[in-house]
């Protein structure tokens, strides 16, 4: 029982990413079968947990099976649900039982959250190729992340109320009718600059009041939050139970800049801690995942140690603006080279006029079409 009760919420534990409607023509045929989606398309992470068929309370609304037909009395023998992956291949299917439409109704629908209560479920089988599937199921309370599509088809009989003769066929849902599925599970928020881990034991300088904070993920909405770090052995849960000097609103991008307006300006000396929230549509509602938090301080670059090393590693923090996690390896190949040559437009400058021309850029004043970094060797 438990096995058939995993299979049930496997099935219905999905993302809908659209439902296409088709015409309802039952003049050449008894009955047309059709999905229709009840709400679940913008849901990114399931939980199977909130799909049991028999905690109706519970349950979701995610899609309905509706039926036209004819003027005449149908007998369904039973609906089969299927879910099958992009490659064809048949996870799970579900088998209702029998139940019938009388004569003169001429459509019928049942959602998810009815099937078990108003007409029950027979069978329930999970195919043997998708053995692996379940157990990370089992693990994660979640549906894999993969692409999937939501089929139906229905064997009935038909007696049709002028010659009373009873014929049997079988309704399945059209190619444009089946619902296309796609579950991502968003996990994933990578700080990328500036700053360090939290409390790492390395310090990261920045000397710009308005930096540009990037990261990578691959959720929907983010919001970023800085907060002031009040002493050296402040903990994450330090820094989550304190009031953030400045919270972006939600944004869909990759980065924003630290605003000169709206927000407590940056002091010179003073060490910031940063994060960014992603957040999740689920079948449980909405759920926020935290980032790690990074640490930086803002020096003043009047009493930085040289321009040159100010100079390199706002290069530095620029290269990881533009490639992101790949600038890593080229600054680890970088290390200990020098600045006494710059050519910016085929003119030498200064690292002073380097510092000024990345300032430029970060203040969308100025735009970098190529990049080249060469050896003194």
């Amino acid at each position: 029982m438990n096995h058939f009760k995993i299979v049930k919420f496997f099935i219905l534990g999905i993302v809908f990413l659209s439902t296409h409607s088709f015409s309802q023509d039952t003049t050449s045929v008894p009955v047309v079968l059709q999905l229709n989606d009840r709400g679940i398309a913008d849901y990114r992470s399931i939980f199977v947990a909130d799909f049991d068929f028999l905690n109706v309370g519970a349950v979701e609304d995610l899609f309905e099976i509706e039926i036209n037909k004819r003027v005449g009395e149908v007998n369904v023998m039973f609906i089969n649900i299927e879910l099958v992956q992009n490659n064809n291949q048949t996870l799970a299917t579900i088998l209702t039982n029998g139940f019938q439409i009388p004569s003169n109704q001429t459509r019928w629908a049942i959602s998810n959250r009815d099937i078990e209560t108003t007409i029950g479920v027979n069978d329930s089988n999970l195919d043997p190729n998708a053995s692996d599937l379940q157990d990370e199921i089992v693990a994660t309370s979640q549906i894999p992340v993969g692409l999937y599509t939501l089929k139906s088809s229905m064997q009935y009989t038909y007696t049709d109320p002028k010659t009373q003769e009873t014929s049997t066929h079988t309704a399945v849902t059209a190619v444009t009718a089946n619902i296309q599925i796609i579950v991502t599970n968003p996990t994933l928020i990578n700080l990328i600059t500036p700053g360090v881990l939290l409390n790492s034991g390395f310090t990261y300088d920045i000397y710009s009041e308005q930096p540009i904070l990037q990261w990578n993920g691959n959720s929907g909405e983010y919001q970023v939050l800085v907060f002031k770090k009040q002493s050296e052995f402040s903990t994450v849960e330090d820094i989550l139970n304190s009031q953030p000097i400045w919270e972006s609103e939600r944004i869909s991008t990759l980065s924003v800049q630290y605003p000169d307006f709206n927000a407590l300006p940056l002091e010179f000396g003073k060490t910031y801690v940063w994060l960014v929230r992603s957040f999740i549509n689920t079948s449980s509602g909405e759920n926020a995942l935290n980032s790690e938090p990074w640490e930086f301080t803002l020096v003043d670059p009047s009493q930085a140690l040289g321009m040159q090393n100010m100079a390199k590693q706002e290069l530095e923090q620029l290269l990881k603006q533009l490639l992101g996690n790949n600038a890593d390896t080229i600054i680890r190949q970088l290390d200990g080279y020098g600045l006494s040559t710059i050519r910016v437009n085929g003119s030498t400058i200064s690292t002073q006029e380097l510092y000024q021309y990345i300032e430029k850029y970060r203040n969308q004043e100025k735009e970098i079409y190529d990049l080249t970094i060469r050896s003194s060797n």
